[in-house]
């Protein structure tokens, strides 16, 4: 039986053409049913609680300009209570960005702020412990430069760090998990163009995170 997913894509500096090639490769149509869209409310039009929420999204659609949050309160609350209830949820590059450090996505989801990002550069990802997360993938430089984020993590978090970002400017946790009630997060930071987001180790990584925050491994 297909597992269910729901993802989100495209905002002002990441259009969805950029994700668009990652989606067959890491929710293949013979193991997922898939609704990837641009709009977080065709959240509320799903039939049911999927088995896995994917956000590449910024939350804010356009950072240039007095913009709120798309995570308002009711979206916030129904990703909550469904991750609660045994959904994954699989946070990826900009969908870990410009939300406060009290945002109850950051809070009870992300576990992490976003603080900046240098020019892009060459940046490496290298597994820092053993989980099913990081199963086969070895350290890799992205094929192209790509934004190194730098991270805040939260005070006192429980959040297991599986692996970290490395370029000129130093490390910063770059991949961690931990439990939300029944459900499975994994925020991973780095993918900025398409062929980062496809090249070997890091697709292997994002099928990986996507299989555990499901419960397939």
């Amino acid at each position: 039986m297909k597992k269910t997913a729901f993802l989100l894509m495209g905002d002002r500096w990441h259009d969805a053409t950029v994700t668009l090639p990652l989606i067959p490769q890491l929710l293949p149509e013979d193991a997922w049913d898939v609704t990837a869209t641009e709009d977080p409310a065709a959240l509320y039009a799903l039939p049911g609680r999927p088995d896995l929420l994917v956000n590449l999204k910024d939350p804010v659609e356009n950072n240039q300009i007095p913009t709120p949050a798309w995570c308002d309160a009711r979206w916030t609350e129904t990703a909550l209570a469904w991750v609660s209830e045994g959904t994954g949820f699989l946070a990826i590059h900009a969908a870990l960005a410009d939300l406060p450090k009290d945002h109850p996505m950051v809070r009870m989801l992300h576990h992490g702020a976003f603080v900046t990002h240098p020019a892009q550069c060459p940046v490496s990802f290298v597994p820092t412990r053993e989980h099913p997360v990081t199963a086969g993938v070895e350290p890799f430089t992205f094929p192209e430069n790509d934004e190194h984020y730098v991270m805040d993590m939260l005070e006192g978090t429980e959040a297991e760090l599986l692996g970290e970002t490395r370029s000129e400017h130093g490390s910063q946790p770059g991949l961690w998990v931990h439990n939300y009630g029944r459900g499975r997060v994994c925020c991973v930071t780095p993918g900025h163009v398409t062929p980062n987001l496809l090249c070997p180790g890091y697709l292997r990584l994002l099928r990986n995170a996507a299989d555990w925050c499901a419960g397939v491994i």
